[in-house]
């Protein structure tokens, strides 16, 4: 079966380098049918690049039978993830990945609630899991990633001047 993959928020890093990847590596290629990029900012470098890919850029109401939920770095995180996943389920997406954060189980939630959010955003994830109501009940899954790329980029002038810490625990450029 030829799936399609609705990724949100594609003018976005991670959204972005996971449907690159899959645009342009041949393992994933011939598997996805089309991806489908979310963006409310279609005409973002990000958006257009990734059309030149062969990806189909649009608008928040496209249907789909696979999506790959990755939170977005954004104030309302978790007011537009819970959203995204309430559509999912309206939509009867067949197959949920929700890219979550490793480590949020450790996170206290009056000290790191941002982090703490995921833990909330993963429970309304598999939640349908066995419920008949939708077809999204039927496989969603969790993916907890080890850092978001995007925050890795907020860092990045820092390794450039810095240079980043090797496992002998030396600066190397």
């Amino acid at each position: 079966m030829s799936r399609n993959l609705y990724i949100p928020a594609v003018d976005g890093h991670p959204s972005f380098t996971i449907a690159e990847l899959i645009l342009t590596n041949n393992d994933f290629k011939k598997e996805i049918g089309l991806v489908i990029g979310l963006t409310l900012h279609p005409h973002s470098e990000l958006a257009k690049e990734l059309a030149g890919l062969g990806a189909k850029i649009v608008p928040p109401q496209a249907r789909t039978n696979t999506l790959c939920l990755i939170p977005p770095t954004h104030e309302h995180k978790y007011d537009l993830t819970t959203e995204l996943i309430e559509t999912a389920k309206k939509a009867n997406a067949l197959n949920v990945c929700f890219i979550s954060s490793a480590g949020c189980g450790l996170a206290e939630r009056d000290r790191q609630p941002g982090l703490r959010e995921f833990i909330d955003l993963e429970t309304r994830v598999v939640s349908c899991k066995g419920n008949s109501m939708t077809s999204t009940g039927h496989s969603p899954v969790v993916i907890k990633a080890g850092f978001h790329a995007e925050n890795l980029l907020l860092y990045s002038q820092q390794a450039q001047t810095e240079g980043i810490r090797s496992a002998a625990n030396r600066a190397r450029p």
